[in-house]
């Protein structure tokens, strides 16, 4: 599992873009493609100056588009409770499933910084369409009322609403890509400028004053959403022509492995066509193309020995036919793909309990008592509170091992579901003192504030997760297959995000046979506070499931 070769060993060494890293190109090329110090140094500064604080922006909006989301569904689309939920839990989940396509694309038809730079104009696309989605900026042309209201909202609004969020989850899923490139290659911004997680506490504390703002004094939803938008054009357009400018300084990127994926497809074609072949006594005996100096290897190793058949060399039987004999190093890839995919389980898991941060945790503080003394907390504060946790555990918490990380994601996943449950009951509790059940619009004696501690859990369980995804696989894997380990990662959160709108429907039902269904139309009918304890009983089950997965995966 800790395979070692010449060629990747600084892999991971850090570097300053000025010196020695490769913008726009895998760290595996760097023998076969080496740009001059001129297109090293416009690169840097178009990297520099562009790529990252654009990175910052769109995920400042995306921060701010994701809370207010839900509440537009519930209070202008008038949604339930669970279809909003679920609308904007498929939307976070798609979000983070995309950069896996995105890294395809990279590999196979542009390179790292096109995709990016592709992912932004669509992004910008999306917000703006989202802007216009609502009901008083098309009223006019569509003949439907400008006011706030189902009623309001005819099918060419719904038809760019829906148009946008995907839009949208193609822009957010382009900025998980580049930041995953960034993290891997260890490339920082350059020198004269903050460095990258002191820009990103500058980018989130402007997000809180300007979420007051948007949450406090803006009330048209027209300009919650087209403010942004704005924003978003300019630094789009600025990003354009700086890609332009440098366009001629970008070396070509081709990686002479290919891809993890169509590998991977390889491995299972071949293997499937040679299933009846009797392996070799020997592992020594299958195919290895080892005239490939710069490549590295795999060494062989026991388990899944159907996969190795598709190294088997047959008589009469070409080289070149890559879907019919692979090397040991592409089956032991696939291999390890596999072997992972019980601790991507719990990493779903992580991913479901993560889809309630930006559903019904704010959803519960939307008719709490929001009021800090004499001043008005914004209900953005909670998702900010959010993000600062997740940096500071990154920068506060010393290194440990990857098992450790992975483990204390369930567990604070497990945590932060009690702690939700146990507020959430007493939330109903005070519903019920006030006579409040059939007055969802009316507000809550309750202060906001309770709901820190599973937002500081929520951030604390986010944290650790991109820490142990980090820290997971082997150092001896190429940056290009690690990328890809990496979103496979992400990619099994995200479908837990998704499945989020299964749970909640099976939940459900399940409730039915005990009475009543859990999830009614309004929060105040709900009870939330059982779906909660479910997954914490889930997660218990989860940290049974980790301990198995880590000990045959370490």
């Amino acid at each position: 599992m800790h395979p070692q070769h010449d060629d990747v060993q600084n892999a991971d060494v850090p570097v300053n873009i000025n010196e020695e890293a490769q913008i726009g190109g895998s760290m595996d090329d760097n023998a076969n493609n080496q740009p001059s110090k001129n297109q090293e140094s416009k690169l840097a500064k178009a990297l520099a100056i562009c790529t990252i604080p654009g990175m910052e922006i769109i995920n400042l909006l995306s921060l701010l588009a994701m809370p207010m989301m839900n509440t537009y569904l519930t209070n202008v689309w008038k949604l339930s409770l669970t279809n909003a939920a679920g609308i904007v839990n498929i939307w976070e989940g798609s979000s983070k499933i995309l950069p896996i396509a995105l890294a395809y694309l990279s590999d196979t038809l542009l390179s790292i910084y096109p995709v990016h730079l592709m992912s932004t104009i669509v992004y910008t696309i999306g917000l703006g369409l989202l802007a216009m989605s609502t009901p008083s900026v098309l009223s006019k042309f569509t003949g439907t009322c400008s006011d706030n209201q189902p009623e309001c909202i005819g099918r060419t609004q719904r038809i760019m609403f829906f148009t946008s969020l995907a839009l949208m989850a193609v822009g957010i899923s382009g900025t998980k890509f580049l930041k995953t490139e960034l993290q891997l290659k260890k490339i920082k911004i350059h020198p004269k400028l903050p460095d990258s997680d002191n820009l990103s506490i500058i980018v989130l504390i402007i997000g809180a004053l300007g979420g007051a703002i948007f949450s406090g004094v803006i009330k048209p939803w027209s300009l919650r959403f087209g403010i942004p938008a704005i924003f978003c054009i300019a630094a789009t357009s600025f990003l354009v022509a700086s890609f332009i400018a440098h366009s001629g300084s970008r070396p070509e990127e081709r990686n002479p492995e290919g891809n993890l994926l169509t590998n991977m497809a390889r491995v299972l074609v071949a293997s499937a066509f040679k299933i009846s072949q009797k392996l070799p006594d020997d592992p020594a005996q299958l195919y290895e193309n080892i005239d490939q100096s710069n490549v590295h290897s795999l060494s062989h190793t026991p388990g899944l020995r159907w996969l190795d058949k598709a190294a088997i060399i047959l008589p009469n039987e070409s080289q070149e036919n890559k879907w019919k004999l692979c090397t040991v190093t592409q089956v032991e890839e696939t291999k390890l793909v596999i072997r992972t995919i019980p601790m991507f389980i719990s990493f779903t898991f992580c991913g479901l309990v993560k889809s309630i941060g930006n559903t019904y945790f704010l959803e519960q503080a939307n008719n709490m008592n929001p009021k800090l003394g004499n001043f008005k907390l914004p209900i953005l504060f909670l998702p900010m509170l959010y993000e600062l946790m997740k940096l500071y555990w990154d920068s506060a918490r010393k290194e440990g091992s990857a098992r450790i990380r992975v483990f204390s994601t369930v567990i604070y996943s497990v945590v932060c579901c009690t702690i939700a449950a146990s507020v959430e009951r007493r939330r109903l509790h005070e519903i019920r003192r006030h006579d409040l059940l059939d007055k969802p619009e009316d507000r809550i004696p309750m202060s906001v504030l309770w709901l820190v501690p599973q937002f500081f859990f929520l951030g604390m369980l986010d944290s650790f997760f991109e820490k142990s995804v980090e820290n997971l696989f082997p150092d001896g894997i190429p940056l290009s297959r690690r990328k890809y380990l990496f979103h496979f990662a992400h990619g099994a959160s995200g479908v837990g995000t998704v499945s989020g709108v299964l749970s909640v429907y099976v939940v459900g039902k399940i409730s039915e046979i005990g009475g009543k269904n859990w999830f009614q139309y309004t929060l105040n009918r709900s009870r939330l506070d059982r779906y909660y304890w479910t997954l914490s009983a889930l997660g218990a089950l989860n940290c049974i499931l980790s301990i198995t997965s880590f000990y045959n995966f370490f």
